[in-house]
């Protein structure tokens, strides 16, 4: 069998088996695919470790002991060590394409010896003139076949799956955006489609799209175009109430988050040093907070509400804290959450003025 036929195989493979569409994965497993046949000096492999394959070649017969279970086994055993290194993808990948790599050629008409040491060979299928033939019109059939699961296979892994491409299809509601955004949100962008209607305004919306920045258990906080966020389900909470939401998820992105402690300083004074494009979380003790007249937003998302001497905060914008600037700080406890589709946006905003 070509060589590019087991790494078409063993990556197929791989993607279906761990579930990723991570390159590095899948190029490990194409790699270790080629490892069975370092018992040949005429392979690439054999090329290239050539000392090892000349020794394999003078002791065993080809497809023999490294086209068997045993050697699977063995491979695993020294690959071990890849998942607490890296990661078990990693290890997987290793012992997947190894794996595939032999057994692929026990539908060849010599077939392999994979229960090693009896020299029986398996061989599959039974009818003689079913196997394939190195290079033979079966195998490009096989090759055709594998290269096609692969990109069927990487495609719905990187739109969240099976499982998650049927409940996007099929139940387009806020839970279901909010599960995604759970699954997905860390690593990439996620929006939505939403149609319904804003229960504060009665303002019917039709198809606008909102970017996820949030999401609770059955809902998510979505910003629009203009920058303004909303919260989106069926809870007492939401502004806006759906009656279909189509998700999907979009280009991988960077998330910052760390934990700050701001205290003694007034509030305009501690924002100086937060991000322009950050969304800040947490809570705020303030000296002044029985004089605090805060705005009372209902057809969009409440950032900030005041809870005895604390502002809670949540998802706000360094913008949206304009009304508790000369506010000061006693004490407090803010995320700083910062992504980079964020920051670009910011930065191209800020050159055009």
């Amino acid at each position: 069998m070509l060589s590019i036929t087991h790494a078409a195989i063993a990556t197929t493979a791989g993607s279906l088996i761990i579930g990723t569409a991570d390159p590095l994965v899948l190029s490990i497993a194409a790699l270790s695919s080629q490892l069975p046949d370092v018992d040949s000096t005429k392979s690439y492999t054999g090329l290239i470790l050539y000392p090892i394959a000349k020794y394999l070649e003078e002791k065993f017969s080809h497809r023999s002991i490294t086209h068997s279970f045993v050697a699977t086994f063995a491979i695993m055993a020294i690959a071990s060590p890849l998942a607490l290194w890296f990661s078990w993808q990693i290890w997987a990948a290793v012992a997947i394409g190894y794996f595939f790599g032999w057994f692929s050629d026990s539908f060849t008409t010599s077939g392999v010896c994979a229960f090693y040491p009896s020299n029986a060979r398996l061989v599959i299928p039974r009818n003689p003139k079913a196997r394939l033939r190195t290079g033979s019109n079966g195998e490009y059939w096989v090759l055709g076949i594998a290269i096609a699961l692969l990109i069927v296979s990487v495609q719905f892994i990187s739109n969240g799956g099976v499982t998650e491409l049927f409940e996007r299809s099929f139940f387009r509601n806020a839970q279901t955006a909010a599960d995604i955004f759970k699954k997905s949100g860390a690593t990439h962008q996620v929006f939505v489609k939403v149609t319904g209607v804003n229960i504060f305004t009665s303002e019917n919306i039709e198809n606008q799209e909102y970017k996820v920045i949030a999401a609770s258990n059955s809902s998510v906080i979505g910003k629009d175009t203009s920058g303004d966020l909303y919260q989106i389900g069926n809870n007492d909470q939401s502004q806006i109430r759906p009656t279909s939401v189509e998700t999907r998820v979009g280009t991988k992105i960077d998330i910052q988050a760390i934990e700050v402690s701001p205290k003694d300083q007034f509030i305009s004074e501690w924002l100086l040093s937060v991000p322009n494009n950050a969304y800040l979380t947490g809570s705020l003790l303030v000296d002044n907070a029985e004089n605090l007249r805060l705005p009372l937003e209902q057809k969009k998302f409440n950032s900030f509400r005041l809870s005895g001497g604390n502002i809670e905060i949540s998802n706000a914008t360094k913008q949206s804290l304009e009304p508790i600037l000369d506010s000061f700080i006693v004490d407090g406890k803010i995320i700083i959450k910062v992504r980079s589709d964020e920051q670009s946006i910011r930065q191209s905003d800020k050159a055009n003025r």
